[in-house]
């Protein structure tokens, strides 16, 4: 009995032995768990609302293969990454965020994308996800059900604002004009370290900083125009026109400001974002100096395009106090110039602040060019100004090209409409005194003009600048919107040839002449009379 007693607790022994070896039911699966992290560590006193939170997860029996984010504890979000940068939007001086974040292992068997939505199971009704309420994640043990978390206090930073005067034209100069008409632009860069999509709008005023009008915080350019006064106005409401590029925008903004005539003004600019904050107020000009807004005298504008030392703006300024009693201004596109910097009073935004001053306060253009510096101002603004009813005279000459690559006869062709292109190069050199200029084609004398004959000045005729050079003169091809109304008299220092010199459109709205005027007021001085014709013609003089 001992012996099989023996032998039965051997067999017990063993076949307990065999049992306790065998596999039993598995261990069940281990929840992973989720920490979270700045990054860089730093404190969460408070940041900015441009945030990089790292997180991460770990699971002693298998891996992490993705995550779950809310921002709000109601909206949760699939991810696969494990960083991120998150712009928070500020909605007050000083906002906070709660983050939860958490892990799902191996073993979970439905399938994300990158920002899928993740619903949870709201026991309570609430909306939001509360502790205890389980997620749409199969099986349930396959993610941590209790989500790591943390508060971001969120402070907002200002919003910071610079002028940024730098125009579509090479050489203009990168601040307001000394002296302007009342069409100003401005543009600025702004930005926000909470994002650029927080700066809600800006604030502009004109000489009184008691008086803002608000611009919508994607505008970075805006135009002051006043055009409603009259002559004896110190002061004049200004519409503020916002716009999306260098140009006139569509329709101003809610408030005028009022600009000063014939007086200095000075422009301020702050920015606002979306949580009541200010930028610093900066203004244009800089501290302690203003810009004066000249107001219109007349329906007629000289322009003086003019590099060359002599007295002729003093003498068409003599014709005009004639002609139009003196009502008239000059805009003088070459004070302060030395190439390739262009004149100071030439504003950085040309398209608006000279073309839109020509259309809106003149009739009438007398232009006066030494050379193409300026032609593509010209040709962006002359073409406007004629769509609505502008004349213009146009008086050029071209020594030299001093741009490279510039071309003169399309320009001028686009300037004027009444050429198609000029020669290449002069076909003159020195042109001596008391050569003339015809009003009569002398290969074909039945074609003519009415306006009288000019003659090349000399000293005798002109003691301030008659003994000076007149050269390189190049020949106008017409178009067929124009005729033909000057002819260089045939020298034997240009081949005794003829070549057209002067042209006007068929409509007699635009005059270009391709000479000096002035200087060719020798013999019976027809210059006076040659202007006062083409403006008589234009409507100007009685």
């Amino acid at each position: 009995m001992k012996l099989k007693f023996l032998i039965f607790s051997v067999v017990l022994i063993l076949a307990y032995g065999c049992v306790k070896h065998k596999v039993s039911e598995p261990y069940p699966n281990a929840k992973p768990e989720t920490y979270i992290s700045l990054f860089p560590d730093s404190s969460l006193s408070q940041s900015t609302s441009n945030l990089k939170i790292h997180w991460w997860g770990t699971d002693e029996d298998g891996w992490v293969v993705g995550y779950v984010f809310s921002f709000d504890g109601k909206n949760w979000f699939w991810t696969f990454k494990n960083d991120s940068v998150f712009r928070l939007p500020i909605f007050g001086p000083d906002t906070s965020y709660h983050f939860w974040v958490l892990a799902v292992d191996n073993t979970v068997k439905v399938k994300f994308e990158e920002g899928s939505k993740v619903n949870f199971v709201d026991k309570n009704g609430d909306g939001f996800w509360n502790e205890g309420e389980r997620f749409e994640i199969f099986p349930d043990d396959s993610y941590d059900d209790t989500p790591a978390n943390l508060e971001f206090p969120i402070k907002n930073t200002p919003p910071t604002v610079e002028f940024a005067m730098t125009g579509e034209f090479t050489g203009t100069r990168l601040d307001v004009p000394d002296t302007t008409f009342p069409i100003v632009s401005f543009q600025w860069i702004a930005s926000d370290i909470d994002g650029d999509n927080t700066i809600s709008e800006f604030w502009v005023a004109l000489n009184d900083t008691t008086n803002w009008v608000r611009v919508p915080g994607q505008f970075r350019f805006l135009t002051l125009l006043a055009e409603n006064f009259t002559q004896s106005d110190s002061v004049a409401d200004a519409l503020v026109i916002p716009s999306s590029m260098q140009t006139l925008g569509r329709a101003p903004v809610q408030g005028t400001l009022k600009m000063r005539l014939n007086a200095n003004n000075v422009f301020y600019l702050k920015a606002r974002d979306v949580a009541g904050a200010f930028s610093s107020t900066i203004r244009m000009p800089s501290e302690g100096k203003t810009w004066f807004v000249k107001r219109p005298k007349g329906n007629l504008l000289i322009v003086a395009d003019y590099g060359v030392a002599d007295n002729s703006i003093n003498f068409y300024k003599s014709i005009f106090d004639t002609l139009v009693g003196g009502n008239f201004d000059v805009w003088d596109l070459r004070v302060g110039a030395r190439y390739p910097r262009r004149g100071s009073l030439v504003p950085p935004f040309p398209r608006v602040d000279f073309a839109e001053v020509l259309a809106r306060f003149y009739k009438y253009v007398f232009w006066v060019s030494s050379d193409e510096t300026n032609f593509d101002i010209a040709a962006i603004s002359l073409p406007k100004f004629k769509s609505v009813g502008g004349k213009t005279l146009f008086s050029f000459i071209l020594p030299q090209s001093t741009t490279p690559g510039f071309d003169v006869g399309k320009a001028l062709s686009d300037l004027s409409g009444v050429v198609d292109s000029v020669s290449l190069a002069p076909l003159t050199g020195f042109v001596p005194s008391g050569t003339r200029i015809l009003n009569y084609n002398p290969t074909n004398p039945s074609e003519t003009s009415n306006y009288p004959v000019l003659v090349r000045d000399s000293p005798s005729d002109n003691p301030i600048d008659g003994g000076k050079i007149v050269a390189f003169l190049r020949a106008l091809y017409p178009s067929v919107n124009a005729r033909s109304i000057y002819w260089l008299e045939p020298q034997s220092a240009w081949g005794n040839k003829s070549f057209i010199v002067g042209a006007e459109s068929n409509d007699g709205n635009f005059v270009l002449v391709g000479f000096p005027i002035y200087r060719f007021n020798g013999g019976t001085k027809n210059a006076g009379e040659f202007i006062y014709r083409v403006f008589k013609n234009f409507g100007a003089t009685n």
